[in-house]
């Protein structure tokens, strides 16, 4: 990254010069030709941001609190869960224009589930983002990454798309906020996602590499973007039914027939 903004050079083709030579001397004068015509500039790289496993009652409203200093959107992938535990941060997340998705209802190995199983997590973690946020998850992150033919087709089946990431800052190890921050640099491209964490663990680091990852990206070109989009209720929504191809499953767990309370 240093080398990148030494030499000037950003992600788009033929990078972004200083102005000057390295002695100083500027790269025109006053004797040069005038430029041809440059084609129209390409739209910025697009590098989506996401954060696992919340939502979390201090972690999530920092990290909001960040990307609402760089005036920027994200998306989070929610535990069924936490959002139970803590409804309020997930309320945030989508009151800030943020897109808020489903990671299953507790962390399980979607893999190793059947379908009737599957389809009663989605439910259920369906269910907490409905009440929580009046909004319905259109995404599915499976923990761990762990997915396969029959997931995503369970999934298809729901609505639901199966979206993964191709860099990660590994904050869920003991690594440091810069070491967070070198991981998603050196790996970030232009339509990259990247793979944070807001719960799940202590993130106070995570939420500092955000003030070195954003920053960064911001200055080499990049613009951020949602993942997923999330769909907004217009009614109050029916215990377990979320839209015409979601199947009926009765009651849900916590929930009894009937109106919301």
């Amino acid at each position: 990254m240093a080398l990148v903004v030494l030499l000037g050079m950003g992600p788009s083709a033929g990078g972004v010069s200083s102005g000057l030579l390295a002695d100083g001397v500027p790269h025109s004068h006053p004797q040069d030709p005038a430029p041809p015509p440059r084609p129209e500039r390409e739209p910025a790289p697009v590098v989506y941001l996401t954060f696992d496993d919340g939502p979390h009652p201090i972690h999530t409203p920092q990290v909001l609190e960040i990307l609402a200093a760089y005036q920027i959107k994200a998306t989070f992938f929610v535990v069924g869960d936490m959002v139970r535990r803590w409804p309020d941060p997930a309320r945030q997340i989508v009151e800030k224009g943020h897109a808020i998705q489903l990671h299953s209802w507790n962390h399980d190995t979607l893999t190793a589930f059947n379908r009737k199983q599957f389809t009663r997590d989605m439910n259920r973690t369906q269910t907490e983002l409905l009440y929580a946020t009046r909004t319905q998850g259109t995404c599915l992150r499976p923990p761990y990454g762990a997915t396969n033919s029959k997931v995503e087709k369970w999934a298809k089946e729901l609505g639901l798309a199966v979206e993964l990431w191709d860099v990660s800052g590994n904050d869920w190890t003991d690594i440091t906020a810069e070491g967070i921050a070198r991981r998603v640099l050196r790996g970030v491209a232009p339509g990259s996602v990247v793979l944070l964490h807001d719960g799940g663990g202590p993130r106070s680091r995570t939420v500092s590499a955000l003030d070195i990852i954003i920053p960064a990206l911001l200055e080499d070109g990049y613009r951020f973007g949602l993942l997923c989009p999330t769909n907004p209720l217009s009614v109050e929504p029916a215990v377990c039914a979320f839209s015409p191809a979601w199947p009926r499953m009765g009651t849900c767990d916590r929930y009894s027939a009937g109106s919301i309370q």
